[in-house]
């Protein structure tokens, strides 16, 4: 068994004698780094995996939730304008602002 892999060993060797490995400081830089910059390299040639279905039912729930806020929000809009514009008043099927009607009134009466 021994000397079937010294053989193969010895074969593997002399088919690969001119393949020649140039760039093995680079690589054992990359995988022992020294210097800051080697370091942040390193951190950002990481892969990382984000499982889909979670990620897109956390965003439609940060829709839906800010959805929901600006309804509520939307809502409540008109009741603090009306109480700072004054009454509507409704003339055949139209709505006017009580001050914008007694302005326009004024202005033709005189």
């Amino acid at each position: 068994m021994k000397s079937q892999r010294k053989a193969l060993k010895k074969q593997l060797d002399n088919e690969m004698i001119h393949i020649t490995f140039s760039k093995q400081k680079e690589v054992m830089g990359r995988l022992h780094p020294v210097s800051f910059k080697q370091k942040a390299q390193l951190i950002w040639n990481k892969e990382i995996e984000l499982p889909l279905l979670p990620l897109t039912a956390i965003c439609m729930l940060i829709c839906l939730s800010l959805g929901v806020k600006y309804i509520n929000n939307y809502d409540s809009i008109p009741d603090s304008t009306e109480k700072k514009a004054g009454e509507l008043i409704k003339i055949e099927d139209y709505v006017y602002w009580k001050k914008d009607l007694e302005k326009t009134v004024m202005r033709y009466e005189d």
